[in-house]
């Protein structure tokens, strides 16, 4: 099974300069790294996510193109018992021409539905409390950049430089800690995991998402600690 997120910069709200999925931006790129990798591999069950404006009837008709029965739908977190309103598309493809099991699944997680039983004001803080106020303050103080922001537009190196921060702050490490895989493709096993053990050699594998193959032809794609496959999502 490949659990994929392709990049969504392209085809983002917040871009005043959208791409198709045929041209050559990011997401164009990972989505046929991705495609290209399934057309190879042929994964029993690939299940894709993205922004809900991604063009999404076009990723159905390239995996039929190979093979695949695939449906998309759209799903909020709302409906599934989480306080939180994020809506994302989906699409799930079967290595199967004409499958039935596509439009089973969305009728399955269909019947999963569950209103959140709490409302978001639970999980806030008051609106008077100290740590709002130092919040508010602090998004004052980094938004020098306003003039662009209302263009539309998006300062995605200080989106990065915020992540990187935090997790420097909250000590959260390497992202990457079980193979340090990094930005120049190579990757290494923490010494405390034998070298001969199945899981091991499985995410190496998996790492070559490949080297040679998606890895070497997508910029912005980056490989998970467990060989899912991560982008950078800007919605």
């Amino acid at each position: 099974m490949l659990v994929a997120g392709t990049s969504c910069v392209d085809y983002s709200n917040l871009n005043n300069e959208k791409q198709d999925i045929s041209a050559n931006g990011e997401s164009g790129r990972t989505f046929r790294g991705m495609l290209g990798w399934v057309k190879n591999h042929r994964p029993p069950i690939v299940i894709l996510e993205n922004v809900c404006s991604a063009p999404w009837d076009k990723v159905v008709i390239e995996f039929e193109r190979i093979g695949y029965s695939a449906r998309n739908t759209r799903f909020d977190t709302k409906q599934y018992y989480i306080p939180h309103t994020r809506t994302r598309g989906y699409l799930i493809a079967v290595n199967e021409k004409k499958s039935r099991i596509p439009g089973k699944w969305l009728e399955l997680v269909g019947k999963m539905k569950r209103p959140a039983s709490s409302t978001l004001d639970a999980f806030l803080l008051p609106s008077d409390d100290p740590r709002v106020s130092q919040a508010r303050e602090k998004l004052v103080r980094e938004s020098f950049n306003a003039g662009d922001r209302r263009t539309g537009r998006t300062d995605w190196n200080r989106c990065e430089s915020r992540h990187k921060r935090a997790r420097v702050e909250e000590e959260l490490g390497n992202k990457r800690p079980f193979t340090s895989w990094d930005e120049s493709l190579s990757r290494s096993l923490h010494k405390s995991y034998p070298a001969n053990s199945i899981t091991i050699r499985r995410v190496l594998q998996d790492a070559g998402f490949r080297l040679g193959g998606l890895g070497a032809r997508t910029s912005g794609t980056r490989l998970g600690s467990y060989g899912h496959l991560h982008t950078p999502c800007r919605s």
